[in-house]
């Protein structure tokens, strides 16, 4: 805390030691939000009807793609809205539905075609307003709960689930000037399975089995796009120091606005800093790390934001909506590109970033130098594949009986290091590991610094599937990264065969034990409990 001001020492203080406030600050989402949130998806759900009636017909609109582009992301980032903007989403979402409907009708009519009509539970209206949301948003969701099994339930909310980490990555491709209606027509395609009374667990699980193939193929358009706008990945040391001086903070996973501010501050004394993982990541791109005043990376990560912020002496760039309520600590100096601020929050208008560069001249800065030990990021491809080539021949010849592959963390963490650590330490000597998150290398161990998403496990994986079947290998992964696309990529990595998958415990504000408990009874992945026992599992013992 050596770096908060004096003023606002107390108010993080305050925050610091109650963990009841901190959850309902950061990580989870208040209940008038969520009944919200349960009217929008009500109203993208009977839209998604006939948008997919008629691009069957070969009827498209892009107009209201952009809007139901923009309700996911709002609900992905949690946003809250104003009267006056929630208004104009269900006024848009209202007459898109009629729109359809009449143009789906008008079709059919014409070709002779049944005109199929979705079962609806909800009196639409286009003059809802918030108090009226919240009410029947709640209403819904207790006679949703009343219909749904339980593992119907969880099964609704692993749907939801990949559906906004399929619109993270669409989002994602958007920013870098891409796009992919496949997986945006795969969204309205799970939002369509989820209907009360006809809800049924077979075609959810179908859905969901279709929709993760599809989430694969949109995040690995998104890993290449970066390569084509900013270069190979390459192996890179990272500093976490700071330096005297004025600064902004770029935080959350969009690289396209961290270059822009990079453009934006060049010529001024103004430091560029990167904060969480996904944006760590930044450093690794040659065209991204070749910005002068790109400086280092600051804090712990998104889970620590509140820390963070508060002790940064300069501007915020928010990259996505992360935070509640909690404006009060940055006294002006929070800023966002996202379509609606959080409060507190100043929105940048057309990409003009001189209220970020005013509020960063403005601010202290770092008044003095700090050393930190940096970090390694980024990995050489040759090197992996010569690597693999060296593990499927001692495969072969029976020399290594057990692959594992750990990663990824979202921050260095001292229970899984520990963990790890002995777990590697009771090994078989017929046991291989590649290790994503604990910097250990021997002959039984290849430590990757990557820090990188999945697409760095799903490289090695598919370059493994080149000379060996993945279903043949005695195959363990542990994911101990929790974040949005957690179920996603677990999901993933089990429907391509992957026999053994662990994970790491994860904040009930995520993925709540219920859902636990499906991926395990329904999925058959596990939790990570014991090294030994764990282990033993693994080896069948």
């Amino acid at each position: 805390m050596d770096n908060i001001d004096k003023e606002n020492q107390e108010i993080f203080q305050e925050f610091y030691e109650s963990e009841i406030t901190f959850t309902k600050g950061i990580s989870s989402v208040n209940p008038n939000l969520t009944s919200v949130q349960e009217v929008i998806l009500l109203y993208l759900k009977e839209l998604s009807f006939y948008l997919l009636k008629l691009k069957n017909f070969g009827i498209t609109n892009n107009k209201i793609k952009e809007t139901v582009m923009y309700a996911i992301f709002n609900i992905i980032t949690n946003a809250e809205y104003n009267q006056d903007q929630f208004h104009a989403l269900i006024s848009n979402l209202y007459e898109y539905i009629n729109q359809s409907k009449i143009l789906y009708e008008k079709y059919c009519l014409e070709h002779d075609i049944l005109i199929e009509v979705p079962k609806t539970y909800f009196k639409y209206s286009k003059s809802f307003d918030l108090s009226d949301a919240i009410r029947k948003g709640e209403k819904y969701f207790l006679k949703r709960s009343q219909f749904f099994t339980p593992k119907q339930k969880d099964l609704y909310e692993i749907v939801l689930f990949l559906g906004k980490s399929m619109g993270v990555k669409i989002l994602e491709l958007q920013r870098l000037g891409a796009d992919h209606d496949e997986g945006y027509y795969n969204i309205l395609l799970l939002f369509n399975t989820i209907v009360p009374r006809d809800f049924s667990e077979e075609t959810v699980e179908k859905q969901i089995a279709q929709t993760i193939e599809v989430y694969y193929d949109t995040a690995k358009k998104v890993f290449y796009k970066q390569i084509e706008l900013y270069g190979n990945i390459t192996p890179t040391e990272v500093s976490f120091s700071t330096k005297p001086g004025k600064a902004i903070l770029v935080s959350g996973s969009d690289f396209k606005k961290l270059e822009l501010v990079l453009k934006a501050t060049e010529g001024t004394p103004i430091s560029v800093y990167t904060h969480g993982m996904e944006m760590l990541m930044a450093h690794a791109f040659p065209k991204i790390k070749a910005h002068p005043n790109l400086a280092g990376h600051f804090g712990s990560g998104l889970e620590s934001s509140l820390i963070d912020f508060a002790s940064f002496p300069g501007a915020i760039l928010m990259t996505r909506g992360t935070l509640q309520k909690v404006e009060y600590l940055y006294r002006g100096r929070l800023y966002t590109l996202d379509p609606i601020a959080p409060p507190g929050c100043s929105k940048i208008e057309d990409f003009n970033f001189e209220p970020l560069i005013k509020s960063a001249l403005e601010a202290k800065g770092f008044t003095h130098e700090t050393i930190k030990p940096p970090m390694k990021v980024g990995f050489c491809e040759q090197e992996i594949i010569k690597k693999i080539d060296d593990i499927i021949d001692k495969i072969k010849a029976g020399e290594i009986n057990y692959l594992y592959f750990v990663g990824l963390l979202n921050a260095p963490n001292p229970v899984y290091k520990s963990y790890f650590e002995e777990f590697f330490k009771l090994m078989p000597k017929d046991c291989y590991v590649f290790s994503l998150c604990c910097p250990i290398n021997t002959e039984k161990i290849y430590h990757l610094d990557s820090f990188y998403d999945y697409s760095l496990i799903y490289k090695i994986l598919k370059e493994i599937k080149t000379k060996i079947s993945i279903r043949d290998l005695n195959l363990t992964i542990f994911l101990t990264r929790c974040d949005k696309h957690t179920i996603s990529n677990l999901l993933y990595l089990k429907h391509i065969g992957i026999k053994n998958i662990y994970m790491c415990k994860c904040p009930t504000t995520l993925i709540t034990p219920s859902i636990i408990k499906t991926l395990t009874n329904t999925f058959g992945i596990k939790e990570i409990t014991a090294p030994q026992k764990d282990l033993n599992e693994t080896l069948n013992k």
